[in-house]
């Protein structure tokens, strides 16, 4: 269907541009010499003495007009119209001249036809005369012989040298008369054309001659007119014209026989005239009635072919416009159809796509729980060993030693806390890069706890570097934020400038930037003098587990997560950090944390601080440990603080001790066999829901918070555990136990 309805617009396109083309065609078949040969006809007709209404005439006139109406040929129209001109001045129709001598001067201005514009003014001259308007026609005939003169051709030039000699014979200029009739007879002669104004010619001589007493040439020239042969075809008007000059040049001479001769056939002929003219003054009439009827009739025809042109043109258009409604119906209808089946397609691929998006964030969410639980399991089993060695150089510390073993416990120390930073540095980026990681709000004072940190990050590190500090003292010391987090961020960028710098300076500036009411805009800078970095090795800074260069790592160790950790801290706090650095110039970090801060009430603080010495046999610790040897280490320093401890290797043997026994505190590890922590404190909370459970487990306390909520347990203590702080932990909730 569309492609009949596409194939009938074509169809009808091709038809419209067929006739166009064949009209352009049926105008180019349209000649200048086909027109002059009928216009030739219409001159032929005007004095044919059997159509008197000069109707074939007319009618070869029309004709030319009609043909040349739509022809894009401006010279054939100025000489289409000269001949209804010519035609209109031979009637004396005056009235229809006006209007062609107005077209025609409009088309020789628009194509600047100087030779045209001389045949113009010659045929202005004939009406003029006919006007008898003298000065006008012979200023009119001048500008045609001007004209035709220099731009005219040699037959022109004929009727411009007769008009003037006959309007000089009216006005008694009969020099130029004569010299006007010389070169129109010449002309004549030369040309073979327009013999018939020889007579007059010879006729104005004639006059011009007699009339300047030249008597001898006179008589030859009416000899000439005489024995002229075209004499015969003359009309009434000149042989009375001619007779009656004779008449008047014969009594000049006193041949007054002649004279009266002369006269009487002058008479003859112009009464002859006058017959012929009433005649052709009636018919002229009549014609000139015919015409304007036939005109009339004629604008009539040209408007209701004009009008059914119009609607020919119209329909033509109606039909052009429906046919381009139908095809923009089509058009629209393929677009709607490629569009809907094009949606149809796009939303199939969205459909398996999000199908697939799906699957792919279901397998997300199964390797986020399988890295959670890899990272619980690792660090476990990480942690637990940790936590042996941990405890037992604990122990060792409290036994007499000799120095070198004291060297070889430090380095124990030293390479358990090592690998103890590196676990919880990898534990930590992982809570900030799951989102789970929670700020604290805490009271303190930064200068002191900036002051701490360096003193033990320069004691504990090989430090061989001039610390340079500088802590603004107008920075409020009752801050309210996350002192670890603090700690962290600002102890990752220290110890890397410390590890980065030998025998160099390191220059820390922690100045404050802005104080409101209740808040404080902090800058933190710290610039060292060490091995530098490159743009790249700069642009990578902050990728994880990145040191610039294996060269790098190997010589001065590290995992490359502080910065890492650094800037993820920060964007939790709103806030990032700005490095610059050179190769072997130095590196500068910068950072500004929005703290608030309170201003104390006037009260004095009492700080109590509770110490126990001695024993305390009233505390009975349940531990419960499946590893054997954390077992054994973790009572003996519960032992070593005075406290009872009782021991189980998993979840079900927690749960009937607790049973059987009272106990003051339970420190409960998570995974273990047959039953893990969290089922135990279960069971235990369901006949015992006010005993303090502790987990003391290496898994990581952010990704299982839910779960130690739900089971009831609010402490967790991370492995390997500090002693002091396993102490205080039990001492705090024993006394609100008790």
């Amino acid at each position: 269907m569309k492609e009949k309805a596409l194939l009938f617009s074509v169809c009808l396109i091709v038809h419209f541009v067929g006739i166009s083309l064949a009209a352009q065609s049926l105008s180019k078949n349209i000649t200048p010499d086909s027109v002059e040969r009928i216009l030739e006809k219409s001159s032929e007709s005007l004095y044919d003495l059997y159509d008197p209404d000069h109707e074939q005439s007319v009618y070869y006139l029309e004709l030319a007009e009609s043909l040349v109406k739509d022809v894009d040929d401006p010279k054939l129209k100025i000489l289409v119209n000269r001949y209804r001109i010519g035609f209109q001045l031979e009637i004396g129709d005056t009235l229809v001249i006006q209007e062609y001598l107005r077209k025609n001067l409009s088309l020789i201005t628009d194509v600047d036809d100087k030779r045209e514009l001389g045949l113009y003014y010659e045929q202005i001259g004939v009406l003029k005369s006919i006007e008898e308007k003298d000065e006008e026609e012979y200023t009119a005939y001048s500008k045609a012989y001007e004209l035709l003169t220099e731009y005219g051709e040699k037959k022109d030039l004929i009727d411009a040298n007769y008009n003037l000699s006959l309007i000089s014979r009216r006005r008694g200029e009969w020099k130029k008369t004569i010299d006007y009739a010389l070169i129109a007879l010449q002309l004549i002669e030369e040309t073979k054309i327009k013999e018939d104004r020889r007579v007059n010619l010879y006729a104005y001589m004639a006059k011009a001659y007699f009339s300047l007493d030249e008597n001898e040439k006179a008589e030859a020239y009416f000899a000439k007119v005489e024995e002229d042969e075209l004499l015969k075809k003359e009309t009434y008007d000149f042989l009375g014209y001619f007779h009656a000059l004779k008449g008047r040049y014969y009594r000049k001479i006193k041949e007054f026989d002649k004279a009266s001769i002369s006269y009487r056939e002058s008479c003859i002929y112009y009464y002859k005239h006058a017959l012929e003219r009433t005649k052709t003054v009636s018919s002229s009439l009549a014609l000139a009635s015919k015409l304007k009827l036939k005109e009339e009739e004629n604008k009539r025809i040209i408007i209701e072919n004009e009008l059914k042109a119009e609607q020919l043109r119209n329909s033509r258009y109606i039909i052009l416009v429906s046919i381009l409604v139908i095809i923009g119906l089509v058009l629209v209808s393929m677009i709607q159809y490629r569009s809907s089946f094009y949606k149809t397609k796009i939303n199939r691929l969205l459909n398996r796509n999000y199908k697939k998006l799906i699957e792919a964030n279901r397998k997300v969410d199964k390797a986020l729980e399988v890295k959670s639980e890899f990272l619980d399991s690792v660090t476990h089993e990480l942690l637990t060993p940790l936590n042996t060695i941990k405890g037992t150089t604990f122990l060792l510390q409290k036994e007499k030693l000799s120095t070198q073993q004291i060297n070889q416990i430090k380095l124990i120390n030293l390479s358990s806390d090592y690998l103890l930073n590196l676990i919880n540095d990898v534990i930590h980026l992982n809570d900030l890069e799951s989102g789970e990681l929670e700020l604290k709000n805490e009271d303190f004072d930064l200068k002191i706890l900036l002051n701490n940190l360096i003193d033990s990050s320069v004691m504990m590190k090989n430090n061989t570097n001039l610390i340079h500090r500088n802590i603004d003292d107008d920075i409020p010391k009752n801050l309210k934020g996350d002192v670890l987090k603090v700690s962290q961020v600002f102890l990752n960028i220290l110890d890397n400038a410390i590890k980065f710098t030998k025998n160099g300076d390191i220059y820390i500036n922690i100045s404050l930037v802005s104080k409101s009411q209740n808040k404080a805009k902090v800058k933190f800078e710290i610039r060292d003098t060490g091995i530098g970095m490159s743009k790249e090795q700069t642009s990578k800074a902050f990728e994880a587990f990145h040191q610039g260069s294996v060269k790098i790592n190997r010589e001065y160790g590290g995992t490359g997560l502080g910065l890492s950790i650094v800037k993820k801290i920060l964007k939790l706090k709103g806030s990032d950090v700005v490095l610059k650095s050179k190769p072997e110039k130095g590196t500068t970090v910068s950072f500004a944390i929005d703290f608030d801060f309170y201003i104390p009430a006037l009260e004095h603080i009492i700080s109590r601080k509770k110490k126990i010495n001695g024993s305390s046999p009233d505390i009975s610790i349940l531990l419960v440990e499946d590893n054997k040897v954390n077992q054994l280490i973790t009572e003996k320093i519960i032992s070593n603080y005075g406290f009872d401890c009782d021991s189980a290797n998993d979840g079900e043997e927690a749960v009937e001790m607790v049973k059987k026994n009272k106990y003051s505190l339970v420190l409960m590890d998570i995974m273990m066999p047959r039953m893990d922590g969290f089922e135990a404190t279960k069971f235990i909370k369901t006949f015992n829901s006010k005993l303090p459970i502790v987990a003391l487990t290496a898994i990581s306390e952010k990704l299982n918070k839910e779960r130690f909520n739900e089971v009831g347990i609010f402490t967790v203590l991370p492995k390997p555990v500090k002693p002091d702080l396993l102490y205080e932990t039990i001492m705090s909730h024993c006394n609100n136990f008790a």
